[in-house]
């Protein structure tokens, strides 16, 4: 136990630096873990997986907060920490969701619990209709704008991002380990940071930390983000920030509060439902889950027992670190020109592309960029440009994605 304890803790570390790094991620680093399995035993291996994997999640919101850096699975987190984080109120973004991944901790655990003989069926019954799932998604995703204007401009983004997605990730240059980095730093990251450098944007002082959500919000947040984070962990090509677009309008999840709270509800589910899907389907369903089956082969009751605990554990540490971190680090942007900042920002973006993707990734994030800018013109949501990943899923389950 106290070799697992250590393990765990030294996944929490590695968890820490992982969240903070953009561009960094645990899918990164899992080629070298395999292999520790062998030095020091599967269990410490799949226990710092997992305790990285987990933390990863809480501290990576900093980053795309503070910063507008975004992971994949917080892209759709800039715009509403961005704007929390100009009302002086950075802190209390990073809080709401420390509080969602909590609450969503402790409700997904008890749905894994109580519904773990019934997710094998309802993924094998999911598989077929999965096409007509998407092409739900991207209707309602146009059809819930108000008035024929705007419905007719999500459309346009909807589609012009699909477009991109297609050429992006279908590419024989894309390096399709490292893709997503450049794709969704250029529409969410880059994009928002170019928007507020132009218009001389600056980092108030960060002194609000209260929660100014009511308890009904956080509550029904927390649910549905429960919810919709393991209907991700069974549904094939549904990514938390497809789920996340779509609950944002079927919870009435508007405001930015109340978003934050879901999306980082949606990604601690899906991460606790993903790290023991080995066991409830017999099927990884992430990248943290791939390595884990490599590694111990199959799951037993008892384990998903002990990685349980491992997650807990994590979770618990990993909302520490961040709240403490997030108290650091806004008293040293505050003292920076943030026309200065944000362009920096995105000079380490574009270096970290060069270096992960090449020329290539610097011409996909640029493409995905001048999206963004057009979403935020045409008075679009940013929600829309999920159909980077949406369009391309589509039609992967459609059969046509070969042709086009």
């Amino acid at each position: 136990m106290l070799e697992i304890f250590l393990f765990a803790a030294l996944g929490v570390v590695l968890g820490v630096v992982t969240g903070l790094v953009p561009g960094m991620h645990v899918n990164n680093l899992l080629p070298v873990m395999i292999p520790l399995s062998i030095a020091f035993g599967p269990y410490q291996a799949v226990v710092m997986i997992v305790a990285m994997s987990v933390v990863q999640i809480f501290v990576g919101f900093i980053p795309s907060i503070f910063l507008g850096a975004p992971e994949a699975d917080s892209s759709l987190s800039t715009l509403p920490g961005h704007q929390l984080l100009q009302e002086g109120r950075g802190l209390e973004a990073i809080k709401l969701t420390v509080v969602g991944g909590l609450g969503a901790l402790a409700v997904s655990l008890a749905a894994v619990y109580l519904l773990s003989p019934y997710f094998k069926v309802f993924y094998e019954m999911s598989r077929p209709y999965i096409a007509y799932i998407l092409l739900g998604i991207i209707g309602f995703l146009i059809v819930s704008q108000p008035g024929l204007r705007r419905k007719i401009f999500s459309l346009s983004v909807v589609l012009l991002s699909g477009v991109f997605g297609l050429a992006a990730l279908g590419s024989p240059y894309s390096n399709q380990g490292t893709i997503l980095f450049p794709v969704l730093s250029g529409l969410f990251g880059i994009s928002i940071l170019l928007t507020s450098s132009m218009k001389n944007s600056r980092i108030p002082e960060q002194n609000g930390d209260s929660l100014m959500c009511s308890r009904d919000n956080l509550l029904k947040s927390i649910v549905l983000g429960s919810i919709a984070g393991i209907c991700v962990g069974f549904l094939p090509a549904i990514g938390v920030s497809q789920a996340a677009a779509i609950f944002q309008g079927i919870g009435g999840l508007s405001d930015a509060r109340s978003f934050l709270v879901s999306l980082s509800g949606i990604n601690v589910a899906n991460e606790v439902f993903s790290l023991n899907s080995v066991y409830l389907i017999g099927n990884p369903r992430s990248g943290s889950s791939v390595a884990m089956e490599e590694i111990m082969g199959g799951l037993e009751a008892s384990d998903v027992a002990l990685f349980s605990g491992v997650i807990v554990f994590s979770c618990g540490v990993g909302a520490l670190a961040t709240i403490f971190l997030a108290r650091k680090i806004p008293k040293i942007l505050c003292r920076l020109n943030y026309r200065t900042l944000s362009l920096s920002v995105c000079a380490l973006m574009l270096a970290m592309v060069l270096f992960t993707n090449g020329a290539h990734g610097i011409l996909v994030a640029l493409s995905g960029a001048s999206i963004g800018i057009l979403c935020d013109r045409l008075g679009a949501r940013k929600s829309d440009c999920m159909g980077v990943l949406l369009v391309p899923s589509l039609f992967f389950f459609l059969g046509v994605g070969p042709v086009l």
